[in-house]
């Protein structure tokens, strides 16, 4: 009780403290706003003033003999007058220096005295009539240069410090002109800064104190107020719930505790919540069956299991370049099948299919601590087989069950439709091409997780083409049995994807349900029944993205051959277009990057029975068309090496043509089919 009761005085002194620090932050600033302000008008006004003085003084100097001063020295009685004029001028308006000063023009660096007023009890000694001086501020010379240039009314230099023993002052800039309207040099004045801090100083007592005054008033309302409507409640509610924690029974009402009506309704709520629980401990008293416990727990279970996946379709509706759906089934109240799928970033999709030994609670929780670190080591970046290992090493070091899961775990490259994958003992997915089958696709498999520590598991790759669709399950579909216990088997499941192959991957998921509904009937369900299906979205036979390497022919070839296909090409034709893919095609992995791997696009369209083929890549710039033919009716020996293919192609195609652009070799071909 000591510990909560110092809690509670511990918030009662954080609250208040907290109120009384924000008031003083918003008083700092108000004076800090406030002195900045009345600084800058106080500034803005002693400069007009400054200006005024200045422009007053400049009435008493001819501006037509700056000149003829400066060329005998000042020793015309007109100039001395003026001085003396000057002299009793800085005097009377008690200003530091009245000066008059002639600007070299060329690049405002330099000027030379006129007239130099000293006022009294000041530390400057005057200039002499002709004394000159190079200006190193650029803040005169930009003001020199806007009076002379631009017309400036005057300019204002402000020092605020002291600079060279000189104390802090203001000089203002005026021009002088001619009977003709020239400027022909500057009238300055220079004003000491005792004034702006003489003003300044009861402005800042008077603040400090009116605000310290106020502070501590709003700090005194502030601190009552929230203890009464605040912190006295909340120890009232605080309280009444360790009471009850430690009781479990019904204490008084806390009624209408404060009159804020968000403490108010916790305090009802705590009356509620006290009721409410004292009836559910009665009710659960009364429940003596273990298997509506059970029953219950399974519910709940299953809510989580089922939230731990995505389950709201359309997953992406922003995202038009794929589609994809999955579905869970599993056998009891919750299992140990799991599908997962996410971005990884804007252009790579995981997709996890997952089967854990065993059923029921235990399985449940394998699956979701599998998929979280499947998930969590995705999202860090590396290939599938590198995550998995990592995932596997991590479950062997806490898997005192000795329990196990079997993964396919794929990256799929969205721009290109390359699938990166590795394989976990699992089942090999079903892969549809545009205008064929769904065919089992096969691999190498690693061992399940979980069996043994410092496993390495290998990637593999699947290639998808706009159209193209891949599909994922458990084991509980091809091994679903019926009251005969005979099985549904993989080539059950592949007539019923075919059944529904062109549909969406919706449609076919809930195809390949109702078939293995109608093929099970009455006979309980023996396993977990999980599938996903994705689907690339696209026209066929527009573009396919490759690395360029000769390992990848086989599938270029294939692409292009069903495009053929598709369009009713004569078997001659065929073989013909197809010596001249792989001749272009060869030469882009061989010679286009060097050392190096990079990309080869082959697209693929039909128009009026003719077949347009463009091979793109970005690699070194190279025309094959610009090699001369060689001389066929020469012996194969007297010919000149290379040559050959580029000439068949030529030969094969009604047209060939090559440019380079925009960083891309272009090879385009057409022919009749």
């Amino acid at each position: 009780m000591k510990k909560i009761q110092k809690l509670r005085s511990s918030l009662a002194f954080n609250i208040i403290s907290a109120v009384v620090l924000l008031l003083l932050v918003f008083s700092w600033i108000v004076s800090v706003i406030g002195y900045v302000s009345f600084t800058n008008a106080f500034k803005r006004e002693y400069s007009n003033t400054t200006a005024s003085m200045a422009d007053t003084a400049a009435l008493l100097v001819n501006g037509d003999h700056i000149d003829d001063y400066l060329a005998d020295g000042g020793q015309s009685e007109e100039y001395q007058q003026t001085k003396q004029y000057l002299d009793a001028f800085c005097e009377k308006m008690d200003v530091s220096i009245v000066y008059v000063i002639k600007v070299d023009t060329t690049d405002y660096g330099r000027f030379t005295s006129v007239f130099n007023s000293v006022g009294e009890d000041t530390p400057y000694t005057p200039w002499e009539i002709g004394y000159q001086q190079d200006t190193t501020n650029e803040e005169y010379v930009e003001i020199y240069r806007d009076i002379y240039e631009n017309d400036l009314a005057y300019g204002t230099v402000y020092r605020t410090t002291k600079l060279n023993g000189a104390p802090p002052h203001i000089t203002t800039l005026a021009p002088l002109k001619n009977s003709q309207g020239e400027v022909v040099s500057l009238m300055c004045i220079q004003r000491p800064m005792e004034e702006l801090r003489d003003a300044r100083r009861p402005y800042l007592i008077n603040i400090a104190i009116s605000t310290v005054i106020l502070s501590v008033m709003v700090a005194l309302t502030s601190a009552f107020y929230i203890r009464k409507e605040f912190v006295n409640p909340m120890k009232r509610v605080s309280s009444e719930t360790s009471r009850f924690a430690l009781e479990n029974k019904k204490g008084d009402e806390l009624g209408n505790v404060s009159k804020i009506e968000e403490i108010s309704t916790l305090a009802r709520s705590i009356d509620k919540m006290e009721d409410d629980m004292l009836a559910y401990i009665d009710n659960l008293t009364a429940v003596t069956s273990e298997k509506e416990r059970i029953g219950a727990e399974l519910n709940i279970a299953k809510t989580i299991q089922e939230n731990s996946v995505p389950n709201i379709f359309p997953a992406f509706p922003q995202r038009k370049d794929f589609d994809v759906y999955a579905s869970m089934t599993p056998a009891k109240e919750v299992g140990g099948d799991f599908y997962n799928f996410f971005l990884v970033d804007d252009d790579h999709l995981a997709m996890v299919m997952a089967d854990v030994s065993g059923k029921g609670i235990p399985a449940a929780l394998f699956m979701m601590v599998t998929n979280i670190l499947i998930s969590d080591r995705t999202h860090m970046g590396g290939t599938p087989a590198e995550i998995l290992t990592f995932v596997n090493d991590s479950i062997c070091d806490h898997n005192q069950a000795d329990m196990f899961v079997t993964v396919w775990l794929g990256i799929l490259e969205i721009s290109t439709g390359k699938i990166i994958a590795a394989n976990a003992g699992h089942d090999d997915p079903a892969v549809y091409r545009k205008g064929g089958q769904f065919e089992i696709v096969k691999n190498k498999h690693g061992l399940v997780v979980g069996a043994m520590s410092g496993i390495k598991y290998k990637d593999f790759e699947i290639q998808l083409n706009k159209g193209d669709k891949i599909f994922l399950y458990t084991d509980g579909l091809p091994e679903a049995t019926d009251k005969d216990e005979k099985m549904f088997t993989l080539d059950g499941m592949l007539e019923a994807l075919n059944k529904y192959k062109d549909e969406k991957p919706q449609d076919i998921l809930d195809g390949v349900n109702q078939c293995v509904n109608d093929f099970v009937g009455d006979a309980p369900q023996f396993d977990d029944l999980t599938m996903l299906c994705l689907e690339l979205k696209g026209e066929e036979g527009n573009t396919l993205t490759v690395d360029a390497t000769t390992e990848n022919l086989q599938q270029v070839m294939a692409f292009v051959d069903r495009v053929l296909e598709d369009n009713g090409a004569s078997m001659k034709t065929q073989m013909q277009i197809d010596l001249s893919v792989e001749e272009i095609y060869v030469n882009i992995a061989n010679y286009a990057y060097g050392d190096n791997v990079g990309k080869a696009e082959i697209s693929a369209d039909c128009s009026d029975g003719e077949i347009t083929i463009t091979f793109k890549d970005s690699g070194v710039p190279y025309n094959p068309l610009e090699k001369e033919d060689p001389d066929i009716t020469l012996s194969a020996d007297e010919r000149e090496v290379g040559g050959l293919g580029i000439y068949l192609t030529k030969k094969n195609m009604d047209s060939v043509s090559y440019e380079y652009k925009d960083g891309y070799n272009i090879l385009t071909m057409t022919k009749k089919i």
